[in-house]
């Protein structure tokens, strides 16, 4: 198809981010923000076909962002409990669940950027014949003083779904 490659991402350990606003992102999946410390990660999870949509002759294409993800979440990785801690983040934590993904990394720009990332990934993935289920997990890392884009989508058949905390 072209020089895309989509990769697996195995995680070990769940991730959990505290909940944020998911109301009001004027179609965009995050919001603006001023210059976040260095590891400062954000998650949007989004409903499938409220993003994708499969066209009969063409494959997977993207759709317009919904004004609100199904859930959404921030702060640095590490606001998951530590070992042997009991904290779960709170009732409506985001938890994406130890297992396999399908993972696709990207340039974090505008909303056109993350729907090209991701269309590029649900295009490659129908392309492979990577079987994927369970919301789509848009995921944005501060890193080197820039965002990095990722989008995840678990592997059909791995088990645990990702859920946010209920």
């Amino acid at each position: 198809m072209s020089d895309i490659e989509l990769k697996i991402l195995r995680l070990h350990a769940p991730l959990l981010y505290r909940s944020a606003t998911t109301a009001n992102r004027e179609s965009r999946p995050f919001p603006e923000r001023a210059d976040p410390p260095e590891g400062y990660e954000e998650v949007v999870l989004y409903e499938a076909d409220s993003v994708v949509r499969q066209d009969p002759s063409e494959g997977p294409r993207a759709r317009p962002f919904p004004e609100s993800p199904r859930a959404a979440g921030a702060g640095p990785s590490a606001v998951g409990p530590g070992p042997g801690s009991t904290d779960q983040g709170g009732p409506d934590a985001v938890r994406l669940e130890a297992g396999a993904y399908g993972f696709l990394q990207g340039r974090a720009g505008p909303p056109e950027d993350w729907r090209e990332l991701l269309e590029a990934f649900a295009r490659q993935a129908w392309w492979e014949g990577v079987e994927c289920s369970g919301p789509y997990i848009l995921r944005r890392v501060r890193e080197d003083g820039r965002w990095a884009a990722q989008v995840w989508r678990r592997l059909a058949g791995d088990g645990v779904a990702t859920e946010p905390e209920a």
